[in-house]
């Protein structure tokens, strides 16, 4: 990664990615953009994600792909310079979160991660989360859809993504119960909106770089 300062060195952030391969993103709006058009919007959606983050300068940023995904594809990325690449690992998306966040807490005092389906997240949300980390175990950014587009941690245990009925309207739900049963205090920042459906396409009209898809 390359060196420069950070607002907040002490804090790693990690954007949850996989290679945009045809036919395997975005696979619930292939009926309304084709398989070429779907997977076109997810690799939108990861480079203006990616983009978003490092030009922050708020903190080192680890970009955790699947273990499917070809390293060479994010090697070639313009940006690859500015993060470093790592695998994600663990038996479902619980326990992969839950294993990216432990890996970063053992070289850093806080860990926010995030995905690329939230295009609206931006640096004052980054860093309300890493600032909400002073006074909470967690934080997290609730979604529209029931789940969560963020999650922050400066103490984190297993128990908080296990049971989870992830890809459900119960995510974040079931997420607060277990954070009261293991005593984890947690903050939760504004609710914000993923892309996942074809309902959520009229949402991107808010932003300029994605018009020109539709």
């Amino acid at each position: 990664m390359q060196s420069h300062y950070f607002s907040y060195p002490d804090t790693l952030i990690i954007i949850f990615a996989r290679e945009p391969v045809i036919g395997q993103v975005k696979t619930r709006l292939i009926p309304a953009l084709g398989k070429e058009g779907a997977t076109e919007l997810y690799r939108r959606l990861l480079d203006h994600t990616i983009e978003k983050v490092i030009s922050s300068d708020l903190s080192p940023v680890n970009l955790s792909i699947t273990p499917e995904s070809h390293l060479k594809y994010f090697e070639q990325m313009s940006l690859f310079d500015h993060f470093k690449l790592t695998i994600q690992h663990g038996s479902n998306l619980g326990m992969r979160m839950y294993n990216a966040l432990l890996a970063g807490l053992s070289g850093y005092s806080k860990v926010v991660l995030i995905g690329t389906d939230c295009p609206f997240l931006n640096a004052d949300d980054l860093q309300q989360a890493i600032i909400a980390l002073d006074d909470n175990d967690m934080v997290f950014s609730p979604a529209e859809d029931g789940g969560y587009v963020l999650v922050g941690a400066k103490k984190v245990l297993p128990g908080v993504f296990n049971f989870i009925d992830w890809g459900t309207d119960r995510v974040m739900e079931q997420s607060r119960l277990a954070l009261i049963n293991h005593q984890i205090s947690w903050l939760e920042l504004s609710e914000q909106c993923d892309i996942d459906v074809e309902s959520d396409l009229r949402k991107l009209f808010l932003l300029d770089e994605f018009k020109e898809l539709f």
